[in-house]
């Protein structure tokens, strides 16, 4: 049963970008954060803590239905670059958060979160379903350690590479500060059971599509899918995710149109971090189960919210 996401929220978008790339996080990033500058808006962005093996994905078009036909329509050489779908492959992959930190501290800097992207986000992406306690609390170790190298901190927030994330994650969030994580495809802030456990961490999933599964579908031009996505949105609370590689690149106007309609009809962007605080301050969070699903437009099992 859905609940309605209106409790306590009004008109309310929480923006959260991925980094899948060190281009996206070169290049990307910095776009991005012209733009919500330009609006005075905040954000999340999610970033990966290890090596850049984007070329790995090419294995995808063997193993997953539909990837062939979502590249063609997403344009994957014009979004990435040449170079870029080499890592892994033909090119070393470099590391991307310790070869941009001052990119990292730069978005604390101007007063956006900054949270865990997974730390080789194809790798997790691809094989976290099949991994057990050991491998998934090694990943995440080595992923937090570099974060608290870069920041003086430890994490407080995670983001699942493809929205992928497995029961031994959850239990190691809740045991280890984590003030929530963005793993799932859903309608409200809930905490998670999966494999026969419940836990007490808040789960912000993501509640709208990504330009990546509608381009080409609702739109090929930012105008028409700025309207579609704002005709997306509810009255209550929204999470948008966004990619460093899409819309910090040859999709900047999209987003740039789609901020400046919102704010112009009343809805106001949140950083995650504030929504999980307004969340538990709130009081009663539902419990939802976690499931592996599908989602229209994208290829591949996605973790989501049981309806």
């Amino acid at each position: 049963m859905i609940v309605p996401m209106s409790n306590g929220f009004r008109r309310v978008i929480g923006l959260k970008v991925d980094v899948d790339t060190y281009d996206g996080m070169r290049k990307g990033v910095p776009t991005l954060l012209s733009l919500l500058r330009k609006h005075g808006i905040r954000a999340s962005f999610f970033v990966p803590m290890g090596k850049d093996h984007t070329g790995w994905t090419a294995k995808r078009v063997f193993t997953r239905k539909g990837f062939l036909k979502k590249a063609g329509r997403v344009g994957v050489l014009e979004t990435y670059g040449l170079k870029t779908l080499m890592y892994g492959l033909l090119l070393p992959g470099p590391e991307i958060a310790k070869k941009t930190a001052s990119i990292l501290m730069r978005i604390i800097a101007e007063g956006h979160e900054a949270g865990i992207h997974g730390y080789d986000h194809v790798h997790w992406h691809d094989s976290i379903k099949a991994w057990e306690r050991g491998k998934t609390e090694e990943v995440l170790k080595k992923a937090s350690a570099v974060y608290e190298d870069i920041f003086g901190k430890k994490p407080r927030s995670f983001a699942a590479p493809g929205w992928m994330v497995n029961q031994h994650a959850l239990r190691f969030f809740k045991n280890n500060g984590f003030a929530y994580t963005s793993d799932t495809r859903g309608f409200f802030p809930f905490f998670p059971e999966m494999g026969g456990e419940s836990f007490d961490i808040l789960q912000i999933p993501t509640t709208l599509p990504t330009l990546d599964e509608v381009v080409g579908i609702a739109g090929d031009d930012a105008t028409s899918l700025s309207r579609f996505f704002f005709n997306s949105l509810t009255d209550g609370l929204n999470i948008l995710t966004v990619h460093t590689e899409l819309e910090g690149h040859r999709w900047v106007g999209f987003l740039d149109s789609l901020i400046r309609i919102s704010l112009e009809q009343g809805f106001t962007f949140e950083r995650l971090i504030d929504i999980a605080s307004r969340c538990r301050n709130q009081g009663t969070v539902p419990r939802s189960r976690i499931i592996y699903g599908y989602v229209e437009g994208r290829a591949g099992e996605v973790s989501c919210q049981e309806n």
